[in-house]
């Protein structure tokens, strides 16, 4: 690998770099510098802890100090029809373009380090506030990034590297602003928006899907066929420009309450699409649960019957009470 000290004489070409983000899949490419994101810690500092800021840091200096700027590869996706056939079950396009853009990102930080260059893809840092700064779009009321292209519709990815230098001066702020309708509050299934905007991002029902956790009995009827991802607020959205598009393969509930065998090649084939790691089988059962008991799936019976009994918290209390939804409605039968 490269000397850290791959400065100003040394620098690549911005357009050389985006030519490459391009070759690798990325449709936009901005520059921001590696200042600390010191809005972006305030603000986490003041809201209750989530999950998914766990790995979430702020100062390049401190994880990455031979970073001299930031690249900001945005990934557009079309949004997934809603389920439309008996059994289907929703999630959201977000993933799958995540998942691609993650090995992109991949591809790209190979490409550096084989220039000559440090590079890593994918760094924890305040994805949304780095493309503001590169001047990549504005923030909406729902918290999103908003751009001209794709309305919020795109996956972030940041990329640490010394092969192009920026100066904090150099960040900008792109002029614009949300409409504020208001329609994405009104759009939201819990409440996590209001007129201030994201005021309880906790509230977010993606917050609640496959962690691992018991979720609420509040919150398990405002799943209703979704598997991974809610997608209302950005469905309300006026700013969206991309159109719906039918996605190539689709998920079916069936598949998530096989026996073992072919369940374990359902989880699979939603691991390739998604990434194993979103895909953990677990999860994907704990949630396939909820699922059923909103579908009240008779059918599901045996399968719920078998995990109500499981080791796993999340997966034994989501099938016993998903077992209670479909009993209420369909009586004690055995779902053959």
């Amino acid at each position: 690998m490269a000397s850290a000290l791959c400065l100003a004489e040394e620098e690549m070409d911005r357009k050389q770099i985006e030519q490459m983000a391009r070759e690798c899949g990325f449709a936009k490419m901005g520059v921001c510098s590696p200042s600390a994101f010191e809005q972006a810690r305030k603000r986490v500092e003041q809201q209750p802890p989530l999950a998914e800021r766990r790995q979430l840091r702020f100062d390049p200096a401190e994880e990455c100090p031979w970073t001299t700027g930031l690249l900001v590869l945005l990934w557009p996706y079309c949004p997934a029809p809603l389920p439309s056939q008996a059994g289907e079950v929703f999630v959201d396009s977000y993933y799958p373009a995540s998942h691609a853009a993650y090995h992109a990102s991949r591809a790209l930080e190979k490409r550096l380090r084989d220039a000559g260059y440090l590079a890593q893809a994918n760094v924890a840092y305040p994805a949304k506030e780095a493309a503001v700064r590169a001047g990549l779009g504005i923030l909406g009321r729902n918290s999103l990034l908003i751009t001209p292209e794709y309305g919020s519709r795109v996956v972030i990815i940041l990329l640490a590297t010394d092969a192009i230098r920026v100066n904090p001066r150099e960040d900008v702020q792109r002029e614009g602003n949300c409409r504020g309708c208001g329609r994405c509050a009104m759009a939201c299934p819990t409440g996590a928006l209001d007129e201030n905007g994201m005021s309880h991002p906790e509230r977010c029902l993606r917050n609640y899907m496959m962690e691992g956790i018991v979720v609420p009995e509040s919150v398990r009827p405002l799943m209703k066929r979704k598997l991974l991802g809610c997608d209302a607020c950005q469905r309300a959205c006026p700013m969206q420009t991309l159109p719906n598009q039918p996605l190539d393969w689709t998920v079916h509930l069936d598949d998530l309450t096989q026996e073992d065998a072919a369940f374990s090649r359902a989880v699979a084939q939603l691991g390739n699409r998604i990434g194993r790691n979103a895909a953990r089988p677990q999860r994907v059962r704990a949630q396939a649960a909820l699922l059923c008991g909103n579908a009240k799936a008779v059918r599901a019976l045996p399968a719920l019957r078998r995990w109500a009994e499981s080791e796993f918290d999340a997966v034994r209390e989501h099938a016993r009470w998903a077992i209670d939804q479909i009993e209420a409605v369909h009586g004690g039968g055995s779902g053959t």
